[in-house]
């Protein structure tokens, strides 16, 4: 890594960026970069570059391109994109359950497991509902995973993300390349943890 670029990984591990524990962070910044976007999102997404870029080649190229849409975009249509995007295509509504299981009964089943998983672990939704990406995301990113927590990235998350992801008609949408790069690092984690097991 260039001098430059672990300078700024040091400056944003110092200021509580990141911690010891950094997958959960990620989860954390793809939660903010998901939701309806802000006026700050292409200096978030610029901070968390070199973090990514450390790891992972191709996340980071695909957060680039992210960064740039952002950069070069006005502010207006860069909410139509993403009101277009998440709210109008049926195929990118980023609700898990809906993913998962379209509108049968199994979508409210998994949805009141999920707020009763919640409930229990004292993590507070908001307004939305409980399978919202942006939601899920943020419990992950809220404390240290166990069995369930690993079961909702693997069976979950990434089936979910996988059908979003093949719903774009072409991959230069800017919000195909953000939720690519967040499928492509939950399956470096999951497969991670399957060699692992494998190995033990």
């Amino acid at each position: 890594m260039p001098p430059a670029e672990k300078r700024l990984v040091e400056k944003i591990t110092n200021a509580g960026f990141l911690t010891s524990k950094p997958f959960m962070n990620k989860y954390s910044f793809f939660a903010e970069i998901l939701e309806y976007p802000t006026l700050v999102l292409a200096d978030r997404v610029g901070k968390f570059l070199p973090v990514v870029a450390a790891s992972d080649v191709e996340t980071a190229r695909l957060l680039r391109r992210f960064r740039e849409f952002l950069e070069e975009t006005p502010a207006e249509r860069i909410e139509e994109i993403y009101v277009g995007t998440f709210d109008l295509q049926p195929l990118c509504y980023p609700y898990i359950g809906y993913q998962l299981f379209g509108e049968e009964y199994r979508r409210g089943i998994f949805m009141a497991l999920l707020r009763e998983h919640y409930r229990s672990s004292g993590f507070a939704a908001g307004d939305d509902l409980p399978d919202h990406l942006c939601v899920i995301l943020r419990f992950l990113a809220s404390r240290e995973p166990k069995e369930v927590e690993r079961e909702l990235v693997s069976d979950c998350l990434v089936p979910a993300l996988g059908k979003m992801v093949a719903g774009f008609a072409e991959s230069t949408h800017p919000y195909w390349g953000a939720l690519k790069a967040l499928l492509l690092l939950l399956e470096e984690e999951v497969g991670e943890r399957a060699h692992t097991q494998t190995e033990g």
